[in-house]
């Protein structure tokens, strides 16, 4: 299954994000971002399990900044 990784600067914008995605009904979690670099904040990720929207555009309407998005399998 592929998931998408949104990068984002704190917990809690992951956690509000997670938050917007599941109104949304998409299943998301919480991760820690594997080694960030200093620029990346603290280093948290939300993972979205194969998304058939849009997710930058949800995020980026509640004003949820978005630091990198990569795929995942």
């Amino acid at each position: 299954m592929r998931k998408l990784l949104i990068q984002v600067g704190s917990v809690t914008y992951a956690m509000k994000a997670k938050a917007v995605l599941q109104q949304n009904g998409l299943h998301a979690s919480v991760i820690k971002t594997a080694n960030p670099k200093k620029n990346e904040g603290c280093g948290y990720s939300v993972s979205v399990e194969n998304p058939q929207v849009n997710v930058a555009a949800l995020l980026q309407r509640e004003n949820i900044d978005i630091l990198g998005t990569k795929w995942a399998t």
